[in-house]
């Protein structure tokens, strides 16, 4: 019978972990573990495993806190199981999915990773455009459009779509939750590159290097993981223009500190984001150069951290305008001309009425094309306060009959 690990690291949020450690409790399938990894926590993580009294939850606490990055692979050196998932405190299983994933395991020949398509579930009052919260059917990546059933990834579709990481394109879900590692796979694959999770964005790292890497990939279409926004989460601030905070939640900007000071010549103000996925990828190129070649784009981060200052200035405005002038003596002459080009255009849209200037950025970014369109189809769930609510209607069995809207594109960011 195969056995699943559930790698938890959490600090802090021990009200939201309860959620994932009771969505895989509730699963009809017995050979687990779930490992904890305690990044020191002020809250009393150890009663709370105590109480629980499941041999099958291993703990362990940190003694000092540490960067996201160095609590995954805490939690990841203690597992044991067939198959490991990196699960966010805030996060879910939804129900089925142990005693699918082991059928499925088994019917795809045990592939090296399996990427699970997920729900997005929204807690009330994170998103100043959701206040309702949601939970939705979100197809963020490309080889899931128009699938149906359970299918193997081909091999050339899996490099194309990882090599589009390294030009700042966005074309499948990198979030963990979509991972599910076959753990021979990552022993595998160590020696060589180290650790699965590296870099500032361990998720970005793990998504590339794992898709350029496997030998087989299968795919499962239809969401079985739930991906949670919490009040807690990196996309609370990113969404809420608190970026800064967020970054500082994460605390993983001293995390490749060779691969920063390598780069740092490059790096523009803008979207933080757009540097730690520049880390992320720098980190992964070395990975993987033993295997192949590959250049990062840097021109193209450039140009994206130029048109993120603009946005801050002009949609936004939580820059001052005098910050574009700071900018310019970093750029190209031709990187200064392209901001001058964008700068007129924004400008002209400033004395429109009628969100001319959102519509103007929703333009440039569709020019850009930094994120793939995802389908997005929104769920009606009722009244609903945590993930749990989400579990347990879709333990009912009320997805179907459910009012529903239909599917949508929408471009999303990356960070949840």
């Amino acid at each position: 019978m195969t056995k699943f690990s559930f790698l938890i690291p959490s600090k802090n949020r021990l009200e939201l972990m309860a959620y994932a450690v009771e969505s895989i409790l509730r699963q009809k399938y017995e050979n687990f573990e779930i490992i904890i990894s305690d990044n020191a926590s002020e809250q009393d993580y150890a009663g709370y495993v105590a109480k629980l009294d499941d041999a099958r939850i291993v703990y362990r606490r940190l003694p000092q806190q540490v960067p996201v990055t160095e609590n995954w692979n805490s939690a990841l050196e203690l597992a044991r199981g067939d198959y490991v998932l990196m699960l966010g405190d805030d996060d879910a299983l939804a129900p089925g999915f142990l005693p699918r994933l082991a059928d499925l395991a088994g019917q795809m020949g045990s592939p090296d990773i399996v990427y699970l398509a997920a729900y997005h579930y929204c807690y009330p009052g994170v998103l100043p455009t959701e206040q309702a919260g949601y939970l939705a059917d979100v197809r963020n990546s490309e080889f899931l459009g128009g699938a149906t059933a359970p299918f193997h990834l081909s091999l050339e579709a899996a490099r194309r779509v990882a090599l589009a990481a390294f030009d700042f394109r966005y074309l499948f879900g990198f979030n963990s939750q979509h991972f599910l590692f076959r753990r021979a796979f990552l022993n595998a694959i160590s020696p060589s590159i180290g650790s699965v999770f590296q870099s500032p964005y361990p998720d970005t790292f793990a998504a590339t290097v794992s898709f350029m890497k496997a030998k087989t990939i299968g795919v499962v279409p239809d969401p079985v993981v739930m991906i949670g926004i919490s009040p807690k989460s990196f996309g609370y601030y990113y969404f809420n223009d608190l970026a800064e905070e967020g970054f500082d939640f994460l605390d993983n900007e001293k995390v490749s500190p060779e691969v920063r000071e390598s780069v740092k010549s490059i790096v523009l103000p803008g979207d933080r984001n757009n540097t730690n996925w520049l880390v992320a990828i720098e980190e992964a190129r070395r990975a993987l150069a033993q295997d192949v070649a590959i250049d990062v784009n840097v021109d193209r981060y450039r140009m994206l951290q130029v048109v993120s200052v603009l946005r801050s200035v002009y949609l936004k405005k939580i820059r001052e305008p005098g910050e574009i002038d700071q900018l310019l003596p970093m750029l190209s002459r031709s990187e200064a001309a392209g901001l001058q080009v964008i700068r007129a255009l924004v400008e002209t849209a400033r004395d429109q009425r009628g969100g001319a200037m959102a519509r103007a950025f929703s333009a440039i970014d569709r020019g850009l094309g930094q994120f793939w369109p995802a389908e997005v189809r929104m769920l009606d769930i009722g009244t609903h306060t945590t993930i749990l609510d989400a579990f347990n209607w879709l333990e009912a069995g009320q997805r179907e009959g459910a009012s529903q809207q239909g599917w949508f594109s929408k471009f999303l960011a990356r960070r949840k």
